[in-house]
């Protein structure tokens, strides 16, 4: 511990020697809260200068006149409330045109553009002919995406107003008429028949109820169906693959069952060769016997010849029960048939010949037998030359070709098999796309029935009050129930429910909720600055007796200090320059102590271990925990990829114990997330003394190469 801290001293009191080296040491300790600062400020509230975000509009809305000569144009209505709205700069042009070629050179983000037929289409909607009312917005998404997202908000935004501005006038419309009607029944008279029409209207809309209801019904039928369905084609595409999995196990007994045949036709081949180079030398002695006329001679080749064509008979045999075992090919074991009657007929012949001595008979006899014999042999010959040409000529072509096309087919259903699933795959996307609008469907149907049944409630009230009071007092009953304020009416319609939300661990401003995730990698990016411009390694001759753990911790302790000057800065900064909203401020400095002690002592041990190559690994991973720590977005947000690894990184953990001290904590989860940071000290301690041993050769050797270049 005593050359530790000798080392330790020494490296400080030479730092303060020299005024450069001091110089560059303390902008060493500002540069990564600076990092931190200007990040942190440059993110403080980017949705509140919106205001400077050019959108073109354009309204080419034509009006409508009412029924009532009321003259009406919603265009100019929604021109009126953009101008009003400050949250964009609104830029208002005269024609699309002009609008759309705005967006295109960059100039607008975005354009908004009223149809000329959007406010007779929005009061004549239930009109067969009509469409709907449509804004059309045209976005230029390669200028910048976050602007995108602002301009998608806007315009839905715009797009809500609109529908609520629109039920809003249905209903008033709705109930300015209705009272206009009962203004009319006072005047006029006939309450009973009004009564009634009001009862039927009411009956028109509890049928309206059960129609929706049994949509609704019939939504949740479909919607069971379509998730069998999607169950149905997800089983159904598994069974694909199955089956091209085992159209390709079949092509290959195909090729397998070809070879066999080739192999089957070169023994059989072989096996008639033989047939006939026998039954060739038989004739011949037979011959050479009938010349010479010696019986003896006659005789013998006649037995040597029959024993041949015993064995000739049994390999044939042998062959044909073979092939009929393998494949059942009739074809071929009746070509093998022909060849053994041959055989057999010739076994007649030689056996027919040594009956009852007749090799004793006359010389005529033995020569009529003679010639029977070679004629036969002849006959035999012939007949075998012939089918084994059938065969290798017909059979055996036929059969290959055979096997080709049945391999083509079945490839080229292992083809479709393929293209079947892919399209299975896209029917289970369009089950589920179908699925989510059948409930999007639903709720609106949900809410159209309860704004029924609350205008069918209210007539019913009022249909019974006007029947239990007296005969003068019906019309003025009605009206006090059902006439009313249409403005309120139609406020109400528009926006029947209110939502209220609810913080639950409330941050101030942007710039504090990414606080924590600049602050930590301030706190990295300074580590690696000091790898750069500090050397890490203490020269030995000047502590001959110094072990290497001691060289170690001895220069190890001059980084960990100058990390907790940094993080010291960069936390105070936050906290009273820049002024985050932090419920626990002490302990926000205490998580930046020991971030910086993790982070100093892993980096550190890397360049000392592997030199350059670990400061390339301490930027390569700091490259991937930016994109991949959730420091800004939701790591479920992100790719596959970082959702499996970020968890061996430690920014997480930092950045989480910090969100806990600037929100507010919840149980131990702050103890656990420094836990979990602290088991990187240990890894950078596993580093720095023991993975470093065998490499010490290897990062030698590279050092030298480097400085041979005399470029690094």
């Amino acid at each position: 511990m005593k050359t530790i801290k000798q080392i330790f001293f020494t490296d400080v009191k030479n730092l303060a020697k020299n005024l450069f080296a001091l110089i560059i040491a303390i902008g060493v300790c500002f540069l990564p809260a600076l990092y931190a600062w200007f990040n942190i400020y440059s993110n403080w509230d980017p949705y509140g200068n919106t205001g400077n975000l050019q959108l073109a509009a354009v309204n080419l809305d034509q009006g409508y006149t009412d029924d009532d000569g009321e003259f009406k144009n919603t265009g100019e209505d929604i021109m009126d409330e953009l101008a009003d709205n400050d949250k964009v700069d609104w830029q208002f042009v005269d024609s699309a045109d002009e609008a759309i070629e705005g967006v295109e050179s960059g100039k607008y983000y975005a354009a908004l553009v009223v149809q000329k037929d959007f406010t007779y289409n929005m009061y004549n909607m239930f009109v067969n002919t009509t469409e709907e009312p449509t804004l059309i917005f045209y976005q230029n998404q390669k200028k910048n995406p976050v602007a995108n997202k602002i301009s998608d908000t806007i315009v839905t935004t715009v797009q809500s107003n609109i529908n609520e501005e629109f039920v809003k006038v249905m209903t008033k419309t709705i109930f300015e008429d209705v009272n206009d009607m009962y203004d009319d029944i006072e005047e006029e008279g006939g309450v009973d028949a009004f009564i009634e029409k009001l009862e039927k209207l009411n009956d028109n809309l509890i049928d309206y109820q059960d129609t929706i209801d049994k949509v609704i019904s019939g939504n949740a039928v479909l919607s069971s169906n379509i998730a069998n369905a999607t169950d149905d084609v997800s089983d159904l595409e598994g069974k694909t693959k199955s089956s091209a999995g085992s159209l390709s196990e079949a092509n290959g007994s195909i090729q397998q069952s070809q070879n066999t045949l080739n192999a089957y036709k070169d023994q059989m081949n072989l096996t008639v060769d033989t047939m006939i180079t026998m039954l060739t030398n038989m004739e011949n002695q037979l011959k050479q016997a009938q010349i010479s006329g010696d019986i003896d001679q006659m005789a013998d080749a006649c037995q040597q010849t029959l024993k041949d064509t015993n064995q000739l008979n049994k390999d044939i045999n042998a062959l044909s029960q073979s092939i009929a075992d393998e494949n059942g090919n009739t074809d071929v074991v009746n070509t093998l048939q022909r060849l053994s009657d041959a055989v057999d007929a010739l076994q007649k012949i030689l056996e027919q010949a040594d009956l009852d001595g007749q090799y004793d008979a006359t010389a005529q006899q033995i020569k009529d037998a003679e010639a029977t014999m070679i004629s036969d042999i002849d006959k035999a010959v012939s007949n075998i030359t012939s089918t084994r040409n059938t065969i290798n000529n017909q059979l055996v072509p036929q059969l290959n070709t055979c096997v080709d096309n049945l391999e083509d087919v079945i490839g080229n259903a292992s083809t479709v098999m393929n293209n079947m699933s892919g399209v299975l795959n896209s029917m289970g996307n369009v089950f589920s796309s179908l699925q989510t609008t059948i409930s999007t469907s639903d709720k609106s149907l949900e809410k159209t029935k309860e704004a029924l049944s609350k205008i069918s409630t209210r007539l019913t009230k009022a249909i019974d009050k006007a029947k239990s009071v007296e005969d003068d007092e019906r019309v003025q009953a009605l009206v006090d129930t059902l006439t009313g304020d249409p403005d309120m009416y139609g406020e109400f319609f528009s926006e029947p429910v209110e939502i209220e939300s609810v913080a639950v661990y409330p941050i101030e401003n942007y710039g504090s909720a990414v606080a924590p995730f600049y602050t930590v990698l301030s706190v990295w990016v300074g580590c690696i600055i000091m790898v750069a411009i500090v050397k890490v390694k203490v020269s030995k001759s000047k502590y001959p007796d110094a072990t290497p753990t001691q060289l170690f911790f001895g220069r190890g302790m001059f980084f960990i200090a100058m990390g907790q000057v940094q993080t010291l800065i960069t936390v105070l900064g936050d906290l009273f320059i820049l002024k985050i909203q932090c419920v626990h401020p002490l302990l926000f400095w205490v998580v930046g102590a020991l971030t910086s002690l993790t982070f100093t002592l892993l980096i550190y041990a890397l360049v000392y271990s592997f030199g350059d190559v670990g400061k390339a690994i301490a930027v390569v991973i700091l490259v991937l925990q930016i994109a991949g720590s959730s420091g800004t977005y939701p790591i479920e947000l992100l790719p596959e990829f970082f959702q499996k690894v970020y968890i061996f990184f430690p920014f997480p953990y930092a950045i989480n114990a910090m969100r806990e001290c600037i929100c507010g904590l919840y149980e131990a989860d702050i103890v656990v997330y420094l836990l979990k940071l602290l088991t990187f000290l240990g890894v950078g301690l596993v580093i720095g003394l023991l993975i470093r041993i065998p490499f010490e050769g290897l990062n030698h050797y590279m050092e030298k190469r480097l400085e041979d270049t005399e470029m690094m």
